[in-house]
Order: C-alpha cells, then sequence, then structure tokens
C-alpha cells in the first residue's frame, strides 16, 4: 500500500478545514438572512445574498483544489495515517452537517419569502380594489341636492 507523503495529508487537512470555515461563515449568513426575512428587513438581504455569492465563489474555487483528493478518494483516504484519517473523516462529518444546515434554511427561507410575497400581492391586490372603488364612486354623477324647503311661504 502506498503511504501518502506527509504534505499532501496536511494539505488535504488545510483545504477541508478552509472548507469547513467557509461552510461556518455560510451558516452564519443563513442565520442572518433568516432574521433579516423574519424581521422584516428584506431591503438588507441584498448585502447577505452579496456576502453569500463571495463565500459560493470561494467554495467553488476551494472545491477545484479538492479534486485532484476526491478523484481517488477511497485509496486516499485509506493511505492516510490513523490520525489524519480521522481529522478528515471529523472534517468532512462537519462540513456534511453544515451543508444540510445550511440546506434545510435556504429551503425553509424560500418558503418564507414567498409566503410573504403572496402576502403583499393580497394586499397589493386589496389597495388596487379599494382605488377602483374609489375611482368607481368618484365617477358617479353627483346626486343633486333636494330644493330648499321654502318656509316662508
Amino acid at each position: 500500500m502506498n503511504t501518502v507523503a506527509q504534505p499532501d495529508a496536511a494539505r488535504l487537512l488545510e483545504l477541508l478545514t478552509q472548507q469547513r470555515d467557509l461552510y461556518r461563515s455560510l451558516r452564519d449568513l443563513s442565520e442572518q438572512q433568516r432574521a433579516l426575512i423574519a424581521g422584516d428587513r428584506p431591503e438588507m438581504l441584498l448585502n447577505i445574498l452579496r456576502e453569500r455569492q463571495d463565500l459560493v465563489t470561494r467554495l467553488a474555487r476551494l472545491n477545484e483544489d479538492l479534486g485532484p483528493y476526491r478523484r481517488n478518494w477511497d485509496a486516499f483516504h485509506a493511505s492516510l495515517p490513523e490520525a489524519h484519517r480521522n481529522q478528515a473523516s471529523a472534517l468532512l462529518h462537519e462540513i456534511n452537517a453544515l451543508l444540510r444546515t445550511i440546506l434545510r434554511t435556504d429551503q425553509e427561507d424560500g418558503a418564507l419569502l414567498s409566503a410573504r410575497k403572496q402576502a403583499v400581492q393580497a394586499q397589493m391586490g386589496g389597495v388596487a380594489d379599494g382605488r377602483a372603488a374609489n375611482a368607481a364612486y368618484a365617477a358617479q354623477p353627483r346626486a343633486t341636492p333636494p330644493p330648499a324647503a321654502n318656509i316662508t311661504g
């Protein structure tokens, strides 16, 4: 069995640690996003979404760096010294848990945003109906006031 050179194992652990840290940051932004949605501050979502996109771009670059390790993962992982193998497994477990949390939160946020959109559309429909009623009322001919009663006779 081939043994992995120490720098390769160390590089893998460095990349996995970076990936875990980026996913932690992404999870933190997801929590901030949730707070903004729940707190009726959707205008600030754009900043969070930009930050999240930056993290996703960094994760994509990191994913490319991990490509050589993934191509022959089973053999590479098996050839790691036990301490490195355990550390890599723990990092991967944490990364997968973070990813599941982020995906679930994003799914829930999407549903919440959709519900808010529908509520705003319903409110806008009510406003439009009210405007139509006001316009219809304004378009009605004015009733002629009844003639004043002449009590003098």
